[in-house]
């Protein structure tokens, strides 16, 4: 699961500069080792001090401005000190991700990657195109890059092409184009398609077909009543002859027949398979099941990478796969991803203070001792740079990451976490102190401009290394929670994370191990939320609809915390404010939320859970939202933030082969853009 939009993603919630000094090449970590809970907690009673990580010197650059979203990159500090093995896995990894990308696009709607394919074409002869459509033309193209496919990345409605059907029709006439059949109603017919995900239809609609995501095809949510799915992740059901068939993502080979997406697949197989020898042999047991898995689409090899994979963080390591299941309304076919990071040591120690010290947080948790973990391997855990990101992972990067989601492996085997420092830079490095001024309370504004870039990582880092992988369920679950608690699960998920940073933030040993500076900076933590959960709501433009999860997560806290009294709405001078009069009554009521949630998700409590979301985070307040976008806008910053990783070229010698790789900073999104349909055509 990610932290997403939750605190520490907003891209206008603090002001925060980049790292950029150079590191030296990150260790390999051995292989943690569970050890029982008295030990681990023993042997993290006296941490040592870490300090909080120096604010380096910003490399950021704003690179374009597309349909009020700006593309900025950022300098890939560290890869200069790589090996020259480890350079070349990093390209080959960097190219096995963006080989995948199209999934993506072909996973958010039928009309995205058609739509995609038919801008290439035409700006294949932009020459002979006027110059203000083809303006139009290119700015469509980087928008379908930016969303992957025709519908908003953060609210999943529809996007409005910057041309008319008439203006598509004539250029696509004049350079003899075919126009793939229904793809002109797919782009400008409000009516179909409107939204990626419908998890909320009006009364007697079926949020699978009111749902523009294509993993299923002419199914409805009645169909699947005790239909056993054997490729949950990396499937999609069809009805053929009146019979549900689940049709499989997987590029063939070992045995097994090519799948759907199996041109991408096989292209993303071959630069793994290249980078396997590269590897250390640690590493190269899960890219073997990686690959087998992604060529038979067998369940088994998924799982069995996953249990390999998280037992260390690499100098340069991989996320690659169908993880997230936020694209689907019922939470349970994988969107396509694929990340490929280096370590950030700059801001590495007091993330590993942490997961050093996650048995004696999980033991601090308020919920149940029955649900706390008694055995507890110290998490793997990195803070990273991306050198690639693509499909569900990018451009809307996330700013942290924990994984695998599977509840049975996280409990038997634990988990791996990233705080990806090169998202949380690059958003922050591009707003400035005058969001704070704008929408914190008078009061806070100097304490938490100092905080900010403390509280940014320490919530993200919270969120990741001892939020998603803490605590137990019960054991006679018939299933993994986040099957019964479906479609709910992933907001409560969320909004679980968050709150354990909520909890934990005021705990006295978050100083001690330098993941915040000061007791101030955690006393300013209550009111650093409230601050974010007002401008949260600038992510529903329009409506009042929620479809979120990680919206969601902060709507049911937010709710919650304002009725238990421990935030209050206040307006002044003519502008509204979250105000947290008492931060440890704002945190004693996140720890009863937190509690709450985790008995919810331990007992697989679907009602309960139904019923805070229904009662907190399906509708946002409309006009709480307009002031906020209004408020925004005389500010002048961004409405949106994409982070462009760099270009990562090989080294060839006199031969041809490859022998090093260079990392560079992206200069032009139609540059990168264009390096990456060079990598789709193979």
């Amino acid at each position: 699961m990610r932290a997403h939009h939750h605190i520490a993603a907003f891209a206008l919630c603090a002001a925060l500069q980049s790292a950029c000094s150079p590191p030296p090449p990150p260790a390999e970590p051995p292989s943690p080792a569970p050890q029982p809970a008295a030990a681990a907690a023993a042997s993290a009673a006296a941490p040592s001090g870490t300090a909080a990580a120096p604010a380096p010197e910003s490399t950021v650059k704003v690179l374009d401005e597309v349909g009020g979203v700006t593309a900025a990159s950022y300098a890939p500090r560290g890869f200069d000190k790589l090996t020259a093995q480890q350079r070349v896995l990093a390209y080959h990894l960097a190219q096995a991700a963006l080989a995948g990308d199209p999934l993506f696009t072909m996973q958010t709607s039928r009309y995205g990657w058609p739509a995609t394919e038919l801008m290439i074409q035409l700006l294949a002869q932009k020459d002979k195109i006027e110059p203000a459509l083809r303006d139009k033309l290119a700015t469509y193209r980087k928008m379908l890059f930016v969303h992957h496919g025709i519908h908003d990345a953060r609210t999943g409605q529809k996007l409005v092409p910057p041309f008319s059907q008439k203006e598509l029709e004539g250029a696509a006439r004049a350079l003899n184009v075919a126009i793939p059949k229904g793809l002109l109603a797919g782009l400008f017919d409000p009516r179909i398609a409107p939204a990626v995900t419908n998890k909320t239809p009006e009364k007697g609609k079926d949020p699978i077909l009111e749902s523009a995501a294509t993993h299923y095809e002419g199914v409805a949510s009645k169909d699947l009543v005790n239909f056993d799915e054997k490729y949950e992740l990396n499937g999609r059901i069809v009805k053929k002859g009146g019979k549900l068939v689940e049709e499989v993502y997987r590029a063939g080979g070992d045995g097994a027949q090519p799948g759907v997406g199996a041109k991408e697949l096989g292209r993303v197989v071959k630069h793994l398979e290249d980078a396997i020898p590269l590897a250390p042999p640690a590493q190269q047991e899960p890219l073997r099941h990686l690959i087998t898995y992604l060529k038979t689409g067998e369940p088994g090899e998924f799982t069995r990478h996953d249990i390999a994979w998280l037992k260390q963080v690499f100098p340069v390591d991989y996320i690659l796969g169908f993880i997230e299941t936020y694209s689907d309304v019922r939470a349970r076919k994988g969107g396509f991803e694929g990340i490929v990071f280096i370590t950030d040591p700059d801001r590495d120690p007091p993330l590993q203070a942490l997961a050093r010290n996650a048995q004696y947080f999980e033991q601090k948790m308020p919920w149940e001792a029955k649900w706390k973990r008694d055995a507890f391997a110290v998490p793997a855990a990195a803070a990273v740079i991306a050198v690639a990101a693509t499909g569900d992972g990018g451009p809307f990067t996330f700013s942290g990451v924990n994984l695998p989601n599977a509840q049975e492996i996280r409990e038997e085997h634990g988990s791996k976490n990233f705080v990806l420092t090169s998202t949380m830079d690059t958003r922050h490095a591009l707003t400035s102190e005058r969001t704070i001024d704008e929408f914190a309370p008078e009061e806070v504004r100097s304490e938490m401009r100092r905080c900010a870039r403390h509280l940014s990582f320490a919530a993200t880092s919270f969120h990741e290394v001892t939020g998603h992988g803490a605590g137990k369920v019960n054991p006679d679950l018939k299933a993994d929670p986040g099957e019964l608690l479906a479609p709910y699960y992933s907001a409560l998920e969320e909004s679980r994370a968050e709150r354990v940073a909520d909890w934990l933030a005021g705990d006295p040993r978050t100083v001690e191990i330098g993941l915040l500076p000061d007791a101030g900076c955690a006393r300013v933590f209550p009111a650093f939320a409230a601050y974010n959960q007002l401008t949260m709501l600038k992510s529903v433009p329009q409506g009042d609809v929620a479809e979120d999860d990680h919206l969601r997560a902060e709507l049911i806290a937010f709710g919650w915390v304002k009725d238990k009294g421990a935030v209050a709405v206040e307006v002044r001078h003519g502008k509204t404010f979250f105000v947290v009069k008492d931060p440890d009554a704002w945190r004693k009521a996140s720890g009863e939320l937190l509690a709450e949630l985790h008995r919810i998700k331990a007992t697989a409590d679907r009602e309960a859970l139904k019923a805070l979301v229904e009662r907190y985070a399906t509708r946002i307040n409309p006009a709480w939202r307009d002031e906020v976008l209004a408020r925004l806008k005389a500010l002048n910053l961004p409405h949106g933030i994409v982070t462009i990783p760099p270009m990562i070229t090989p080294v060839r010698d006199a031969g041809g082969r490859i022998v090093d790789a260079r990392a560079e900073q992206t200069t032009s999104l139609d540059a990168y853009i264009a390096a990456l349909e060079q990598v789709w055509t193979g």
